[in-house]
């Protein structure tokens, strides 16, 4: 299955592997030079989440804004995004409209991409200056999940649409343990390590580059997943980080 060619609010991406998917060239007007990049899944209102490699030097010429908000993960590498320096595990929202100082890559690597709409770079943009609060990985401590054992979360911050968060897990493993979902859509990016879950009809086994996406309400992580090692993903909620837990036939929200 082709990301790009389905909506993503209502099908669930279970186990997209990003080797799996084309790489097509991708031009944000304004802003000279082309990323390649993957679109790991788009709604048909235009927003979108692409996973795209960096190359150092790219960015803006000027300051200006973006006509639609933009939001980065960086997986490898590190970008400079106004006064403030992002290295691997780092995560900023440029808000639409909002003018933008600096924007460049330091070095060389990767990074999620998210755009609420197709996007362009206005060189010309003179209006108020955006408040850049990033995400920053190493400034925030890993909080445990009671229900799953071995599952732990690490905040990042609120992005526009919702919460955003690192999850990890070492040595885990579910067991019978009961199935949860979101009342929100849900994205999630493996970055390191390997995780076996149970996802809705289908056990998938999650590596590097291993992308989903699920629709409010999908359930997940049922009886069978597990992690033998150590395991890092990326995740995004489209409203707040709410879950609901099928504990033994009834359900508890947290």
């Amino acid at each position: 299955m082709d990301p790009a060619l389905v909506d993503r609010t209502v099908t669930h991406l279970a186990g997209i592997h990003d080797a799996s998917l084309p790489v097509r060239s991708m031009t944000i007007p304004g802003i000279d030079g082309a990323l390649e990049a993957r679109i790991l899944s788009t709604d048909l209102k235009g927003s979108s989440t692409r996973l795209v490699r960096l190359r150092a030097g790219w960015g803006p010429q000027s300051r200006g804004a973006f006509t639609a908000d933009v939001e980065i993960f960086v997986i490898q590498g590190s970008l400079e995004a106004g006064p403030h320096a992002l290295e691997a595990g780092d995560y900023v929202h440029l808000p639409k409209g909002r003018t933008v100082p600096r924007l460049r890559v330091a070095a060389d690597g990767a990074a999620l991409l998210m755009t609420s709409a197709p996007v362009r770079y206005d060189p010309t943009f003179a209006g108020a200056p955006a408040e850049l609060t990033p995400g920053q990985a190493s400034e925030t401590e890993w909080i445990p999940v009671p229900e799953m054992p071995g599952r732990h979360i690490k905040p990042l911050g609120r992005g526009p649409v919702g919460d955003v968060w690192l999850s990890g897990a070492r040595e885990w493993d579910h067991g019978d343990g009961g199935w949860h979902h979101h009342p929100q859509h849900e994205e999630c990016f493996v970055i390191e390590g390997e995780i076996v879950m149970q996802e809705a009809d289908k056990m998938v086994t999650a590596r590097p580059g291993t992308y989903f996406f699920r629709p409010a309400g999908t359930p997940h992580c049922g009886p069978g997943s597990r992690c033998k090692e150590t395991m890092l993903a990326f995740h995004r909620a489209f409203g707040d980080l709410s879950t609901q837990w099928d504990q033994g036939g009834t359900v508890a929200t947290v």
